[in-house]
């Protein structure tokens, strides 16, 4: 049988399982796509980027909230890592808008809005080092030095974490770093205030917000 058109209809159908928090018929409309010739780049950008980004738009419009935000990141990672796997395979690359290291501060583990904001940052075309939760300061320096990264995400939702991104802003400043990585912080307890307070170069009140300031600060 003859396999679906890889066109605009296509794309979208993609799309809308992110939309939905559909991951078994994201993952099926996939393999149906690479069975029948689709350009894995293509998928990433034309689909996965599409539906994360439509979610994102209406949580911060209030039209959807966070556990459906949650589902399509968690559909839209799902989705990434057979593409990025194809990607790969073929010898081809995705073109990189930056190298982004991002995590929770060391005495917090919430880890869903800093993973919402990872994923919305992966497919819009940004190298995404996704430290998790509890990670010391050395822990996030060390990373960004490995890596050459271009920015450093640090997140948390408890007040008495906050200190924790100032103290980590500040040994970047010891070891040199400042000058080359941008640094921006989100959570709950994150106001413009503290950021400008401890030397953040951005503060993301939401994902959409992140990827706005993370293009702004890496002049995308």
């Amino acid at each position: 049988m003859r396999g679906p058109a890889i066109d605009e209809r296509y794309f979208d159908k993609l799309a809308q399982t992110v939309i939905d928090g559909q991951e078994e018929e994201c993952l099926r409309v996939i393999h149906e796509g690479l069975n029948n010739g689709m350009d894995p780049l293509e998928a990433v950008e034309k689909g996965l980027a599409k539906g994360i980004n439509k979610v994102g738009n209406d949580f911060a419009e209030e039209i959807v909230f966070l556990p459906e935000l949650v589902m399509a990141a968690d559909v839209m990672k799902a989705g990434m890592k057979i593409l990025d796997e194809k990607i790969k395979a073929e010898g081809k690359e995705r073109k990189s808008l930056g190298k982004i290291v991002i995590g929770t501060v060391k005495g917090d583990i919430h880890d869903i809005g800093k993973s919402v904001v990872a994923a919305v940052l992966q497919a819009n075309g940004f190298d995404v080092i996704d430290l998790g939760m509890d990670v010391e300061p050395d822990a996030f320096i060390q990373t960004v030095v490995d890596n050459d990264a271009d920015c450093l995400g640090m997140s948390t939702l408890l007040t008495l974490t906050l200190s924790v991104m100032g103290e980590t802003i500040k040994k970047m400043e010891e070891k040199g770093l400042r000058e080359k990585v941008k640094v921006i912080v989100g959570g709950c307890p994150v106001t413009q205030e503290f950021g400008d307070e401890v030397g953040a170069d951005a503060v993301g009140f939401d994902s959409k917000d992140g990827l706005t300031k993370v293009s702004e600060l890496l002049s995308v």
